[in-house]
């Protein structure tokens, strides 16, 4: 079942799309007949991309990652004229004088997932087996590469006009010089960041990541059943079900989030229709972060929460869930290295302003339940 994935070809871009969707909990449901169209205009135009894991790469091969900033609604409003890949592949080659030998993903998630694809197939390129996060998350810097010490920039990015930018400085400056340019560059860039030797690339590397989107999809699109899903998730990627039930509430939350991070904080409560009756509260910021059971903090960011929609079968994304939804609440693990106290001092529950202990940090004693009121008790 978790067998590596040695291609993707265009019979695999259904799957590649359900599993990107899988990974990002915020827009999971997102309009994908766009970047679907193009994915397989480009696989059946230039044939299936091999897909390697790092240590196939000879030492000297220059890997870059490929991936957006910005809003996946604003793609879907604006979409790419279809060059934009390749251009910042291209234009980062010209900054570096070196010809770039390998794609990977900056994040397999979303549209992230998909667009490395598309530019390792025009360019005829084999794309690396790994990615950064494991997951989406909102800072271009919330990254293993980052956090391993492999450098961000030179970063070459391409906007809706084809506006050509480069930027060279820290991966902290270079978030804020990204975020400051997207509303003036139509709510999205596309980039190719983190120019990186492959011997150096394992040591930040989230490995098999590309497989994984592709092993999840086909769990997606093939079951049947509810229970058929959870099995194949559950043993695809150790997802486990805190709970389902009917989303009784859904709003602003009550505090506030951290300053660099790009979002408006929300609530999600769940409540369990069968077993003990639970209250699931869940909080997010463009993702969601944490899992509240009861006053008790279950599941927390960097590990991934995501909404299964009982009926249809397809993950239920944040932009796009409501009141009355019959849902389950799906927590899968991080990659280990986000477990680490770097890791989780990068993108663990203080970086987002949530004033708890991941659940897994090494004093369980100290981590404090979060608290927990209604909409009623907060007027």
């Amino acid at each position: 079942m978790n067998a590596a994935v040695s291609r993707i070809g265009v019979d695999d871009v259904d799957a590649l799309i359900a599993g990107a969707e899988f990974f990002s909990s915020s827009v999971a449901g997102w309009s994908t007949a766009g970047v679907r169209a193009w994915a397989s205009e480009v696989l059946a135009r230039r044939g299936p991309v091999s897909l390697v894991p790092v240590a196939d790469l000879a030492p000297d091969v220059l890997c870059a990652a490929v991936g957006t900033a910005g809003s996946v609604a604003a793609l879907a409003e604006l979409p790419p004229a279809g060059d934009e890949p390749v251009t910042v592949i291209r234009a980062l080659q010209r900054q570096l004088g070196r010809e770039i030998g390998a794609v990977m993903p900056i994040n397999a998630a979303t549209v992230n997932a998909v667009f490395p694809v598309i530019a390792a197939a025009e360019l005829g390129l084999p794309l690396v087996d790994c990615d950064g996060m494991g997951r989406a998350l909102p800072l271009i810097h919330q990254t293993s590469y980052a956090m391993a010490g492999l450098p961000l920039t030179p970063l070459s990015a391409t906007s809706v006009v084809h506006d050509l930018i480069s930027i060279d400085t820290t991966p902290a400056r270079a978030e804020l010089l990204i975020r400051a340019l997207l509303s003036t560059a139509g709510g999205w860039l596309m980039c190719a960041l983190h120019p990186t030797p492959a011997r150096d690339l394992a040591a930040g590397a989230i490995a098999g990541s590309m497989s994984r989107v592709v092993r999840v999809g086909r769990v997606l699109t093939n079951a049947t059943d509810h229970e058929a899903i959870v099995r194949g998730l559950a043993g695809t990627v150790g997802a486990s079900v805190l709970g389902g039930g009917r989303v009784v509430e859904l709003g602003p939350s009550g505090r506030r989030g951290a300053p660099a991070q790009p979002a408006n904080p929300t609530t999600v409560v769940v409540q369990e229709e069968h077993g003990r009756g639970r209250l699931i509260r869940l909080e997010a910021q463009n993702e969601l972060l944490l899992a509240v059971i009861d006053g008790v903090v279950t599941t927390a960011v960097p590990d991934l929460l995501c909404l299964l929609d009982r009926h249809s079968l397809r993950m239920k994304g944040l932009e796009r869930v409501a009141v009355g939804d019959d849902v389950d609440v799906l927590a899968v693990p991080a990659a280990p290295v986000w477990h680490s106290a770097a890791g989780l001092a990068l993108a663990g529950p203080a970086a987002f302003g949530l004033p708890v202990r991941h659940p897994r940090e090494a004093h369980p004693k100290e981590t404090r339940p979060m608290e927990i009121r209604s909409k009623e008790d907060r007027r």
